[in-house]
């Protein structure tokens, strides 16, 4: 549950990943620290195609979302 996440502190306190980020086999999670301009969550903001939701509510979010867009546009689906 994303409430609870602690982006797995106890991984990331010692150099590793987050373990959603680590394991993701479709590559789609990228996690960094934003103000360290090398890291790849940077590198990939700076490609000017990071959005955020509600962005009008001008509440500074830190979840960016790529090809948002695309994603919206694809039907849903039910099991």
């Amino acid at each position: 549950m994303a409430g609870k996440c602690s982006f797995c502190h106890h991984r990331t306190t010692e150099g590793m990943l987050p373990a959603c980020v680590g394991t993701c086999v479709t590559s789609a999670r990228y996690f960094g620290d934003l103000n360290d301009p090398d890291s790849d969550i940077s590198k990939k903001l700076a490609s000017g195609s990071g959005e955020v939701l509600n962005s009008d509510l001008g509440l500074s979010p830190s979840l960016y979302y790529f090809d948002l867009s695309a994603a919206e546009a694809m039907p849903d689906s039910v099991a």
